[in-house]
């Protein structure tokens, strides 16, 4: 008998189908509950991650453009005001270099008009409603001449190290506070027996091959540096900051979509910018005038790389038509001071 209530007890051991539905519910709850935990990581990890990319791409778009804008006008111990360069450069630098042209800038609407008219040959590509900015400037690069041009037309002998790495064709300035030329070098070579650097400035590359003056010792020769900043599409079709130095294009940075730039006019002759205006703006007040800007201030709009980073769906306008993404967007501003400027 006894062992007939064993037999019982064993028959009623083990889960029945109640137990297992429960224990099938919890898995799945918990199963459910580390994948959304997961997703969400995943998701913070990508936002994160974008975001960083986007803060390192403004870090060096800033860099890089408060650089070059700050120094423009730029021409060693002089400024444009005093001693106007003589320019005898062929092509010349779009719009020359004055100091009513060494920072210009162009608004491009959504339809594509440029306002004002590139002074020049336009970056082709630009981004509909982003502008453009061209500063051009000279590069201390440490070249001096060395002993005295026998006459206006004989070449600049500089030191033979070639610290600035002048090449043929180079668009180069040479000034002694006095005087100044532009001009572009033609064969940049050491002579055998002399060791200096020698740079000729011959008509082939020039619309004239004489100086406005024979330099002596305490002349420095400069390379000249003239850029365009605009958003244009890459090969990928992704929007990026581009610079473009005499007809040679580069691209910067990737993830920037947007360039806004507003000008500050000095219309107290104190060197401080009184108003900030849009390119098209510039001039319309008396006495105002690019060679009056004292500041740029400049915003960038950028965006991340991937799409379904950002949780919703953004609508916006690029490339003057309405698009919709789910990106990362963020804009940055910084101003830059001109420090060649004078009263």
């Amino acid at each position: 008998m006894c062992r007939a209530m064993n037999m019982r007890n064993m028959k009623q051991q083990g889960l029945g189908l109640v137990e297992i539905m429960i224990a099938m519910v919890l898995g799945l709850v918990l199963t459910i509950g580390m994948t959304e935990i997961f997703i969400a990581n995943k998701q913070a990890h990508k936002s994160q991650e974008s975001l960083s990319h986007i803060q390192e791409n403004a870090r060096f778009a800033i860099e890089t453009m408060a650089r070059n804008i700050r120094m423009a006008g730029y021409m060693g111990c002089a400024n444009l005001d005093a001693v106007p360069p003589n320019v005898i450069a062929d092509p010349p630098p779009s719009g020359g270099f004055s100091a009513a042209t060494a920072v210009m800038g162009s608004e491009v609407d959504d339809a594509g008009a440029w306002a004002p008219v590139y002074d020049g040959v336009a970056p082709v590509g630009v981004v509909k409603g982003t502008d453009v900015i061209r500063v051009g400037h000279a590069d201390d690069c440490g070249a001096y001449l060395v002993g005295n041009m026998k006459s206006d037309n004989a070449n600049i002998q500089v030191n033979s190290d070639n610290t600035c790495g002048f090449e043929q064709g180079d668009h180069l300035l040479i000034t002694d506070c006095k005087n100044a030329d532009l001009f572009r070098a033609g064969t940049v070579s050491v002579g055998a027996s002399s060791g200096k650097l020698a740079i000729p400035h011959p008509m082939s590359v020039n619309i004239d091959n004489r100086l406005s003056t024979i330099y002596g010792p305490d002349a420095r020769v400069y390379k000249f540096i003239q850029i365009d900043y605009y958003i244009k599409e890459n090969p990928f079709g992704e929007p990026s900051l581009y610079r473009r130095s005499f007809g040679v294009e580069e691209e910067l940075v990737e993830g920037i979509e947007d360039l806004e730039i507003t000008y500050g006019e000095d219309e107290t002759n104190d060197l401080t910018a009184d108003r900030y205006v849009d390119a098209n703006v510039v001039g319309t007040g008396a006495g105002q005038g690019w060679g009056k800007v004292t500041g740029v201030r400049v915003q960038l709009g950028l965006r991340s790389i991937r799409n379904n980073v950002a949780l919703g769906d953004t609508t916006y306008v690029y490339d003057g038509a309405n698009v919709t993404n789910r990106r990362l967007r963020q804009n940055t501003t910084f101003t830059v001071g001109l420090r060649n400027r004078s009263q």
